[in-house]
C-alpha cells in the first residue's frame, strides 16, 4: 500500500470516531428525537458536501497541498480535542431553532475541514498524467476502508475503555499522527505538484454541477443511504438494536463500498484515445455498475430471508442470536446478515464513484480536475443526505420500508439511464430481468394472523401481536425486534407496581410525569390514583401511543383517552432537563439498558434531573431489570441511583426492581400498609397479584443503607463514561443476574417487615428460590410458571 494511502485510512479512521462521539453528545443539546438525529446528520453531510465543493478550487490553487493537508488535519485534532468540553457546556435550554443554530456553529467548522480533505488528497496523489478515475479509486478506497475501521474501533475499544472525551483524544491524536505523516512522506509533493495555471481554459463549476454523469452521482448517493437506512433498520430488528450491532453494520457498509473502489475496470488503450472515447468507457462503467445496484440488493435479501427462514423480512422481525451464542459467535453472525442485505449493493455503490469522477474529469483539462473531484463528491454527499433524510424522515414512515425499498432501488436505474445506460441495451434488459426475478423473491408480502398492528417510526418500528406462553394468552409489544412489554402476568406486575408503590409511598399524587409510554400501563396506573390531576407521558416515538400502547387499552385503563393524559413526542431525558416544572411523581420505564443510547437514562445526571424536577415531598421510581445484565451492571445503576437521591429503598417485582428515590424522607414498607386502595387501584394490583397494601410491602427489598452497602464502591456511570451501553450487550448473553436476585430476595428482610406482610414475604421468596432452581432447565417454562404462581390469590 502506498504510504499517502495508509495516511488516508488514518485520516476516515479518526473521522468516523469523531463523528460517532459527536452526534451521541449533541443528542444530548438537540434530543434523540426526528428533528434533533435529522439536523445532525444534515450539518454532518451538508457541511462535508460544502466543504468539497469549496475545497476543490482551493486544493487547485494551493502552491502547498501538503501544508494545507498538514493543517486541516492539525485543526481537526484540535477541534477534537476541546469540542468535548464545549458541547458540555452548552445547557439543553432555549428554543429548537436557537439549539439548533449553536449545534451548526459547533459542527459546520470540522464538518466543512473534513469535505476539503477529499480533493486535496486527489491534488496529493493525482500526476499531471495519472488516469483520475484509477487515482481516485485509490485513495477513496483506502479513506473509507480507514472509515470502516473507525466505525469498529470507537464502539468497541475507545468509548468503552475511555470514555467518550477519551475516544475523541484517542482519535485526535491518530488525526496528529497522520498529519505528522504527511508531512514527511508527502513532503515532495509541495514540489512535484505545481499549482493550478490560471490562464487555462477551466470549465465552469455550473456545468460541472449540471453534468448529466454529476446529476447521476447525486443520485447515486441518495440511493446508498436510502439504501443504508432501510436495510439497517430490517437487520436491526434481527440483530437487536445494540450499539455494536449498528456499529457492524456500518463497517460492513463501508467495507463494501472501500473495496468497489479499488475495483476499477481498466481501460483499453483504444478507448482513451481521445476526451470523448474515454468519458463514455468510464460512463459504462459507472452504468453497469449502477445497474447492478438492485440486483445484488434484492439477491441478498433472498438469501437473507433463506438464511433466516422467514416469509417476509419486512413484517416485524424479533431479535435473535445464532445457535450457541458465545460473543464471538454473535458478532460473526450479525456480519453474516449484514453482509448478505448490504455488502452486494455497497461494493457496487464504491465501484460507481470513482468512475463518475473519471467520466466527468475526462472531457475537462488539468486546470479542471480538483473541481470535478470535489463537485462531483459534493454532489455525491448531498445525494447521500437526501437520502437518508428521505428513508428515514419520509418514506419509512410514510410507506414503510419495503416500499422504501423499491423508491431506493429506482434511484440507481435513472442514475445508469443518465450515465448512458441505453447504449448498454442487452445488458439492461438482464439486469432489469433479474431485478424483477429477486424482487419477487425478495419483496413477497407474507401476512401473520397474530399481528394486530405494524407501524414504522423515524426511529423505530413498533409491533404487537398477541402469542400463546405456557398456556396464557398473551399479548406483547416489539420495538425494532424486542420484546419491550407484554401482558403477561410478570410483565404485568411489574408496570403496575412501577406507577402503584411510589404513588402509595406518596399518598397524595396530584401531577406526575412518565418517562416512555410503551403499552400505557404503567402511566394508566396512576389514572387509578384520585387524586390525580394532570399526567404527562413523554414517549420519543410518534407511532408508538397509537400503535403500541392503544392495542393495550384495556390493560392500561384506556390511557390515551382520559382528559388528565397528555402525551408529549420527545426525548425523555432531554424534556425533563428543559422543563420548569415539578411533579409529585417523576417515574422512568425506558428501554433496556443494552440499547444504542438507552443508557443516558440510567446515567447520574439524569437521576440528577429527576430529582430537581420533585415538588415537595416528591417521590420519583425507576425500572432496573435484573435479568440480561451482571452483577456489575446492576450495582452501576444502583449506584448512580444513590448519588442522585438522599433517601432510596428498593423493591422487588418478579425479577425488576423498582428503584424509589426521594430528596426528603422516604416512607417504607410499615407506611404502605397503613396505604388505602382505590377500588380501581386495588381491581388492577390483583390482577398482577397483589390483593392488598401488605401484599405490596412485601415486596421490600433494601432501605437506603442496604442499597449503598450492595453497591459498595462501584462508581457511578456518568455521562461521558455510558458504561453500560457498552457492557449490558455482553451481559445480555450471560442470562439472568443470579446475584443480584438473591441479594433483592435474601430472607433476613422478612424480620423486619411489618406483621401482615411477613406471610407473603416468605411466600414469595420461595417462589423466587424455586424459579432460580429451575432456571437452568430453560428460562420460558421457568418463568411461566413463576409468573402464574405470583398472581394466584394471597
Amino acid at each position: 500500500m502506498k504510504p499517502s494511502n495508509v495516511l488516508f485510512f488514518g485520516s476516515g479512521a479518526a473521522a468516523l470516531v469523531y463523528q460517532t462521539v459527536w452526534a451521541r453528545l449533541l443528542s444530548r443539546l438537540l434530543g434523540s428525537g426526528a428533528s434533533g438525529t435529522a439536523l445532525v446528520l444534515g450539518v454532518f453531510m451538508g457541511g462535508m458536501a460544502i466543504g468539497a465543493w469549496l475545497g476543490g478550487g482551493l486544493a487547485r490553487r494551493t502552491r502547498h497541498p501538503v501544508r494545507l493537508f498538514v493543517t486541516i488535519e492539525v485543526a481537526l485534532a484540535v477541534w477534537a480535542a476541546f469540542s468535548p468540553h464545549l458541547l458540555t457546556m452548552i445547557e439543553p435550554v432555549g428554543g429548537f431553532g436557537a439549539r439548533a443554530g449553536v449545534a451548526a456553529l459547533a459542527l459546520l467548522g470540522p464538518t466543512l475541514l473534513m469535505g476539503m480533505t477529499f480533493p486535496l488528497m486527489g491534488r496529493l496523489t493525482i500526476g499531471q498524467s495519472s488516469e483520475t478515475a484509477a487515482a481516485t479509486s485509490e485513495f477513496y478506497g483506502s479513506n473509507t476502508v480507514g472509515a470502516a475501521v473507525g466505525a469498529l474501533l470507537g464502539p468497541f475499544l475507545l468509548m468503552p475503555a475511555l470514555g467518550l472525551s477519551g475516544a475523541l483524544y484517542a482519535a485526535a491524536t491518530l488525526e496528529l499522527l497522520v498529519a505528522v505523516g504527511a508531512k514527511l512522506v508527502l513532503k515532495a509533493a509541495d514540489d512535484d505538484v505545481a499549482p493550478g495555471n490560471e490562464e487555462e481554459p477551466q470549465a465552469s463549476a455550473r456545468s460541472i454541477w449540471l453534468d448529466p454523469i454529476a446529476i447521476a452521482a447525486l443520485l447515486m448517493g441518495a440511493s446508498a443511504l436510502a439504501l443504508e437506512v432501510v436495510l439497517t433498520r430490517v437487520l436491526v430488528n434481527v440483530t437487536g438494536a445494540s450499539i455494536y450491532a449498528f456499529s457492524i453494520v456500518l463497517t460492513v457498509f463501508l467495507i463494501g463500498i472501500g473495496l468497489g473502489s479499488r475495483w476499477l475496470e481498466p481501460i483499453a488503450p483504444e478507448e482513451a484515445k481521445n476526451r470523448r472515447s474515454l468519458r463514455d468507457a468510464h460512463a459504462r462503467v459507472f452504468a453497469r455498475a449502477a445497474l447492478w445496484v438492485p440486483v445484488a440488493t434484492l439477491a441478498g435479501l433472498y438469501l437473507l430471508r433463506l438464511r433466516l427462514g422467514e416469509g417476509d423480512l419486512f413484517s416485524g422481525l424479533a431479535n435473535r442470536m445464532p445457535g450457541g451464542a458465545s460473543l464471538v459467535t454473535l458478532w460473526l453472525g450479525h456480519a453474516t446478515w449484514a453482509a448478505l442485505a448490504l455488502l452486494g449493493p455497497a461494493i457496487f455503490f464504491g465501484r460507481a464513484l470513482p468512475s463518475a469522477i473519471g467520466a466527468v474529469a475526462a472531457t475537462r483539462g488539468p486546470a479542471d480536475r480538483e473541481r470535478v473531484l470535489g463537485i462531483v463528491y459534493s454532489a455525491n454527499t448531498l445525494g447521500s443526505l437526501l437520502g437518508a433524510l428521505g428513508a428515514g424522515f419520509v418514506a419509512i414512515p410514510l410507506i414503510g420500508p419495503r416500499y422504501a425499498l423499491v423508491a431506493a432501488l429506482v434511484l440507481p436505474i435513472a442514475a445508469a439511464l443518465l450515465a448512458g445506460a441505453r447504449r448498454l441495451a442487452q445488458p439492461v434488459l438482464y439486469f432489469l430481468g433479474g431485478t424483477a426475478v429477486f424482487g419477487f423473491l425478495s419483496l413477497y408480502v407474507s401476512t401473520d394472523g397474530t399481528l394486530r398492528t405494524l407501524a414504522h417510526g423515524p426511529h423505530a418500528t413498533v409491533s404487537v401481536f398477541d402469542s400463546d406462553e405456557s398456556g396464557e394468552d398473551v399479548r406483547a409489544l416489539r420495538v425494532n425486534g424486542k420484546v419491550v412489554a407484554t401482558s403477561g402476568a410478570v410483565d404485568l406486575r411489574l408496570q403496575r407496581l412501577l406507577a402503584a408503590i411510589p404513588a402509595r409511598l406518596h399518598g397524595d399524587v396530584h401531577t406526575a410525569i412518565v418517562i416512555g409510554m410503551g403499552t400505557g400501563m404503567t402511566a394508566g396506573t396512576l389514572l387509578a390514583e384520585p387524586t390525580l390531576t394532570s399526567l404527562e407521558v413523554v414517549e420519543i416515538s410518534a407511532v408508538i401511543p397509537e400503535a403500541g400502547a392503544r392495542p393495550f387499552a384495556e390493560w392500561n385503563g384506556h390511557l390515551l383517552d382520559d382528559p388528565r393524559t397528555t402525551v408529549i413526542h420527545a426525548d425523555g431525558r432531554h424534556y425533563l432537563a428543559r422543563s420548569e416544572k415539578r411533579y409529585d411523581l417523576v417515574t422512568s420505564d425506558p428501554i433496556h439498558p443494552w440499547t444504542a443510547g438507552s443508557s443516558d437514562l440510567y446515567c447520574v445526571e439524569h437521576f440528577a434531573n429527576m430529582a430537581s424536577h420533585l415538588a415537595e415531598g416528591g417521590i420519583a421510581s425507576q425500572w432496573l431489570p435484573l435479568y440480561q445484565l451482571s452483577d456489575e451492571d446492576v450495582k452501576t445503576v444502583i449506584a448512580s441511583w444513590t448519588a442522585a437521591f438522599p433517601s432510596t429503598s428498593a423493591w422487588l417485582t418478579a425479577y425488576d426492581l423498582v428503584l424509589v428515590g426521594a430528596n426528603g424522607t422516604l416512607p417504607g414498607p410499615d407506611a404502605l400498609v397503613q396505604t388505602k386502595l382505590s377500588p380501581k387501584l386495588a381491581a388492577e394490583l390483583a390482577e398482577a397479584g397483589i390483593r392488598s397494601a401488605s401484599g405490596m410491602a412485601a415486596l421490600f427489598a433494601a432501605d437506603d443503607a442496604a442499597l449503598r452497602a450492595y453497591a459498595g464502591e462501584t462508581p457511578p456511570m456518568h455521562d461521558d463514561r455510558p458504561v453500560l451501553e457498552f457492557r449490558a450487550p455482553r451481559s445480555f448473553l450471560a442470562g439472568y443476574s443470579i446475584g443480584a436476585l438473591r441479594w433483592a430476595g435474601r430472607r433476613e428482610l422478612i424480620a423486619d417487615l411489618p406483621a401482615s406482610s411477613r406471610a407473603r414475604a416468605a411466600e414469595f421468596r420461595d417462589l423466587l428460590d424455586t424459579f432460580l432452581n429451575e432456571l437452568p432447565g430453560g428460562w420460558s417454562q421457568a418463568a411461566g410458571k413463576y409468573g402464574k404462581a405470583l398472581v394466584r390469590p394471597e
